[in-house]
């Protein structure tokens, strides 16, 4: 079993794959977007490959680029499309502290956010608005955009809270 086995979720045939493609070491992935990895194996084999390795390559590209990386959430399952795009309110699942093991994705609890009980909510006020009553997958269609619903998060600092409500309309204005 060579280095790349390390990483989670490498099996046999990704150790080939990647060898294939140059990359030995795990010091040797360092930097390379999943993106860039799923588009060199489908180049590798001619052609276009499974989603779920896509999926795969985002928990390898989180794995091998974060200092300390929580083993809870290296499953490659937990880098599918629903928790990496973003949410209504524009987070990213799969960057919440919170996710996998205090909250399974917005998606998935249908806005039941671990938070809603400090805030008084049954469900996200903005999941509900977005989702429920304008049938939208998220916020980035919406005129008024950002809005009173984009509220504070009751579990972090008011300075963390800032950074991440601006990552969040950043991220839903670019879409």
């Amino acid at each position: 079993m060579g280095e790349l086995r390390k990483i989670p979720n490498v099996g046999n045939t990704t150790e080939k794959a990647l060898i294939s493609m140059g990359y030995t070491t795990i010091e040797s992935l360092k930097g390379k977007t999943a993106d860039e990895l799923y588009l060199e194996e489908c180049a590798l084999r001619g052609e276009l490959i499974d989603r779920c390795q896509l999926y795969l390559y985002r928990a390898v590209e989180y794995f091998v680029n974060t200092d300390a990386p929580d083993l809870s959430k290296c499953p490659w399952w937990l880098w599918k499309d629903e928790f990496t795009e973003p949410s209504p309110c524009g987070a990213v699942c799969a960057e919440c502290e919170s996710f996998p093991v205090k909250c399974a994705g917005c998606r998935k609890i249908k806005g039941k956010v671990y938070w809603s009980e400090y805030a008084g909510y049954d469900v996200c006020p903005v999941y509900d608005c977005c989702v429920t009553v304008k049938d939208m997958t998220d916020c980035s269609g919406c005129k008024k955009l950002p809005c009173e619903k984009l509220m504070k998060d009751p579990t972090v600092s008011d300075e963390q809270n800032a950074e991440n409500l601006k990552k969040m309309i950043d991220r839903l204005k670019g879409k």
